[in-house]
């Protein structure tokens, strides 16, 4: 009898070991097979999404057009093309959206797809920055206040960059502490009052 017990406890204990699944005689998909389904669904979505961003390009739709640049740039949804981005990014920026005119500028400062040109680049930005882009005020700022693809100017530097970091964007007011830029309207002995109270 004590056999018996004993064998049922074992048998027992090694069914318990076994996932739910297992038990019941189903076999589950392992991680790795769930991953790779969920792959190739992002992939098929994105697919899709860059034949309809290219199709809207080709309608002339300018939102389109830059989710196209977008996708180009970062090879979603197909093959990476740097050059084709940069034609798709100025289709954008010709029509006075400023987020083409930053993105075409992003790599133009970085010759990626097309010839490496600070100073255009920072030309594009301050277009960008002139449209309302954000983040072409915030890169032009900062090649301004340093520099970068023309002479220094600090006055214009301050005001893309302060104007981009009153908008929200983060990195705009990271950049103007490293930089050591302050609020040319600020009174500077009332702030001094203020750190000392």
């Amino acid at each position: 009898m004590k056999l018996h017990l004993m064998l049922g406890a074992v048998l027992l204990s090694g069914a318990l070991a076994l996932p739910a699944a297992a038990q019941f005689g189903r076999v589950e998909r392992s991680e790795a097979e769930i991953a790779l389904e969920q792959a190739q669904d992002r992939q098929a979505k994105q697919k899709a999404a860059r034949a309809a961003a290219t199709e809207a390009c080709a309608a002339k739709q300018v939102d389109g057009c830059f989710k196209l640049a977008d996708m180009q740039r970062t090879g979603a949804g197909g093959a990476q093309d740097l050059a084709a981005a940069a034609k798709t990014y100025k289709i954008v920026c010709d029509a006075k959206d400023g987020r083409g005119c930053a993105g075409l500028a992003y790599l133009t400062v970085q010759g990626r797809g097309v010839t490496k040109n600070q100073t255009e680049g920072r030309a594009l930005y301050k277009k960008a920055c002139d449209y309302g882009d954000v983040s072409g005020c915030a890169a032009y700022g900062n090649m301004a206040f340093t520099g970068s693809g023309g002479r220094k100017d600090t006055v214009a530097g301050t005001q893309a960059l302060t104007n981009a970091c009153d908008r929200g964007y983060t990195w705009a007011c990271t950049r103007m502490r490293d930089l050591g830029v302050f609020d040319p309207d600020d009174n500077s002995f009332e702030r001094l009052k203020d750190i000392r109270g």
